[in-house]
């Protein structure tokens, strides 16, 4: 077995397991969100992933060391995911090995949790580079979960059960100090490092980047309204060359169909050979990023991730 991490950036979750209950550390998520890269689209089944501590050090940017990897394996050992579906019907489940010997660690996802991570039809995927930059926990998770909603453009979330996705200690449970703690903490975070861009409905003197529902005194729900971050053409191309290579994109402006390479490099479908120009892919990239809603590698996948703002 080849011990090497993929080159992989991107990880798909089902909408169950984002909007699960939770917690997990900066070391477990960050170990979490690594090993959720290795899942390929199209495995059907789960493998030993097997990688040296180098190899997590250059995927994750950090230097660590062996105790350390062994107390986070241990401790991600511990997590569970909880999967609500309604009160008589829940799951449980988390990571079923991991090992270190001869240098090489090896770790296994319990079975429990392929309806989750394989075979996907539905899915928010993620960039764990993005994910890597954000310090708090909280500010992942409902990252996440706008990314679960990223069609739509907005989502309304219940904070009782934010509470209790999140796994928020009773001392966050005062509104007052959620909001300031987590959500807007999290509206910081997700416009500052991610593909996405939280609305400021409200307006330049008084931002205001989430609606309140308060049916009574009590604040019970808020709502995101959000849109795709104009500043990722540079994402868009990574998105294409890693998830979609060699498949037909679109028709380029003078009618030829355009593919990407797993190399990220334009070449038109008729001619595998003919490989454009620095200038002109940059110009062909701008007009299929123009036109992402359009691509028929998204319909085809029945994703239109880079769907227009």
């Amino acid at each position: 077995m080849e011990n090497v991490l993929s080159n992989r950036n991107y990880f798909r979750q089902a909408p169950a397991l984002v909007n699960g209950n939770y917690s997990l550390s900066g070391a477990e998520s960050s170990l979490f969100y690594a090993l959720l890269t290795e899942i390929d689209m199209n495995d059907k089944d789960f493998k030993d992933y097997t990688f040296t501590k180098k190899q997590l050090e250059q995927k994750l940017g950090i230097s660590t060391n062996t105790t350390q990897l062994r107390a986070t394996a241990k401790s991600l050992m511990r997590k569970v995911f909880e999967i609500v579906h309604d009160k008589d019907d829940w799951e449980l489940m988390g990571f079923s090995y991991f090992s270190y010997k001869e240098g090489v660690f090896t770790c296994r996802f319990d079975k429990a949790m392929k309806p989750y991570l394989l075979e996907l039809k539905q899915y928010a995927l993620a960039d764990i580079r993005q994910i890597l930059q954000i310090k708090s926990e909280y500010s992942k998770r409902i990252y996440l979960m706008l990314k679960d909603r990223r069609k739509h453009g907005e989502r309304k979330l219940n904070i009782e059960e934010l509470y209790a996705q999140l796994e928020v200690p009773k001392s966050y449970h005062r509104y007052a100090d959620f909001k300031r703690k987590v959500l807007l903490q999290s509206v910081k975070d997700i416009n500052k490092y991610t593909d996405l861009e939280i609305k400021n409905i409200g307006t330049i003197k008084k931002p205001k980047y989430f609606e309140e529902h308060k049916p009574s005194r009590k604040v019970e729900a808020v709502t995101f309204y959000f849109k795709k971050n104009q500043n990722d053409l540079k994402a868009f191309i990574e998105i294409i060359r890693e998830v979609y290579a060699n498949q037909a994109l679109y028709e380029s402006k003078n009618g030829r169909m355009l593919k990407c390479s797993d190399k990220g490099l334009l070449y038109y479908a008729d001619s595998a050979l003919e490989w454009l120009d620095k200038d002109a892919a940059l110009k062909e990239w701008e007009w299929l990023h123009e036109h992402r809603e359009k691509l028929y590698c998204f319909q085809t996948n029945l994703l239109d991730m880079m769907e227009s703002s």
